[in-house]
């Protein structure tokens, strides 16, 4: 019999680290809401929208430069002691950010910033490296389910929570960093009860080049078809999931003429999806590492693009399109997670892991860059980005298959089992 989501929740070791996990994004995410509307309440009307984008690029700069440290970090130390000393790092940081604010000064701010960045970038490996070490397989896809779903649920609250701290106590910066402070502590106390993991017996040696790792982790992944194809697919998700996340905007404010509350609302029913889909996907894998749901799940997404580009007229349709356009991208990350997290070496599992981070923050930059040539260069409309999208993402399917045949033998037994047990 499959195993549960309430049996991985008893496991008071898993459950301390989903909380670390959880209470970090929430942080970043409180900061950066917080530090971008103090901007756009404080600048010029011509020059807000260039220091937004300092934020956006800020916070990802971080994981391009670090993400290879991040990984040999992961490689020949404890994971639970890294995550552990990066925890402990973020209290400082949120009381210097109280300084900041009392200063009024923005770099100081985007310096706060980047520091948080670089701490998320040190700790993503072993986040994800360490649940091969606590937990069997069987059970890595219903806690990857459970991770995704936290995540986003960080980044909703987070930016919802925000935006309350600023309209409520602004310019009442120590209530405000008392919050962030709190956070930060009850995070590194959580941490102290993660699950004891191995020590590496092994040492590789340390590489000056940040982007040495890197390299070398990408010709490893290349080298193996289904973890590059996996890592692609991973790194496609973070693209899509920041076009979309951008591209709404545009779309609730340019097609369905909304105001910024609306918009918001349609920006959360995206997170929402993306978060149950990613239970959902942790569910239906049962107890293994199901590929066989990936397709479904790019199937879905590309369905649901295309009638989210119809869907403009309406609001409640535009709502449940985007809904089930996050639901899509659950079933389809998760699996994905997970094969990189089982099938990585033990000896470089952080590598890998911190170059696909590495990969996805590359997506998420072209996933600027893609808008601004269809929106701004292209002159294409907001909702015809979402339907062009929609029909690639159904071209992928095939593509990928074809690269990968893995998916759809494994959606096959996956639909053959699940006919079975109904």
């Amino acid at each position: 019999m499959p195993g549960k989501y309430t049996d991985l929740l008893k496991q008071f070791e898993f459950s301390s680290f989903l909380v670390v996990q959880f209470l970090g994004a929430l942080n970043d995410n409180l900061y950066k809401i917080i530090l971008s509307m103090l901007i756009v309440e404080n600048a010029g009307s011509g020059d807000s929208g260039r220091q937004l984008s300092l934020v956006g690029g800020v916070f990802i700069l971080p994981f391009l430069l670090f993400s290879g440290y991040a990984g040999h970090l992961a490689d020949v130390f404890n994971k639970r002691t890294v995550m552990m000393v990066t925890k402990s790092l973020e209290i400082p940081m949120m009381i210097a950010a109280y300084f900041a604010f009392l200063s009024g000064r923005v770099d100081v701010m985007l310096l706060i910033l980047f520091l948080m960045a670089t701490e998320s970038a040190l700790f993503s490996p072993a986040k994800y490296g360490i649940l091969t070490e606590m937990l069997p397989d069987r059970d890595l896809s219903r806690a990857n389910g459970l991770l995704e779903m936290s995540t986003f649920l960080a980044i909703i609250l987070g930016t919802s929570g925000g935006s309350a701290l600023f309209a409520v106590w602004k310019g009442r910066w120590g209530g405000i960093s008392l919050v962030l402070i709190g956070v930060a502590v009850v995070a590194f106390l959580f941490s102290l009860w993660i699950a004891r993991v191995p020590t590496p017996s092994f040492q590789k040696p340390f590489r000056m080049n940040p982007w040495g790792e890197i390299g070398i982790g990408i010709k490893h992944l290349y080298r193996n078809k289904t973890l590059w194809v996996t890592v692609m697919g991973m790194a496609y998700f973070w693209f899509l999931g920041a076009l979309y996340q951008m591209d709404i905007l545009l779309f609730g404010k340019e097609v369905m003429r909304l105001d910024s509350f609306w918009i918001g609302i349609l920006v959360t029913a995206l997170a929402c999806g993306i978060g149950l889909g990613s239970l959902a996907a942790g569910r239906l894998s049962r107890d293994r590492v199901e590929l066989g749901i990936v397709p479904l799940g790019a199937a879905g997404i590309g369905l649901f693009s295309i009638l989210l580009a119809f869907s403009s007229p309406s609001f409640i349709a535009a709502l449940g399109a985007l809904f089930f356009v996050g639901f899509s991208g659950g079933l389809f990350i998760v699996p994905l997670n997970a094969m990189l997290q089982q099938r990585s070496g033990q000896q470089e599992k952080g590598r890998l892991i911190a170059s696909s981070n590495f990969i996805s923050m590359i997506g998420v930059l072209l996933a600027s860059a893609t808008l601004f040539l269809f929106r701004d260069i292209l002159q294409i409309p907001a909702d015809r980005i979402i339907l062009i999208f929609g029909f690639f993402t159904w071209m992928m399917i095939p593509m990928m298959i074809w690269v990968l045949p893995d998916f759809l033998i494994r959606f096959r037994l996956w639909i053959k089992s699940f006919r079975e047990d109904v």
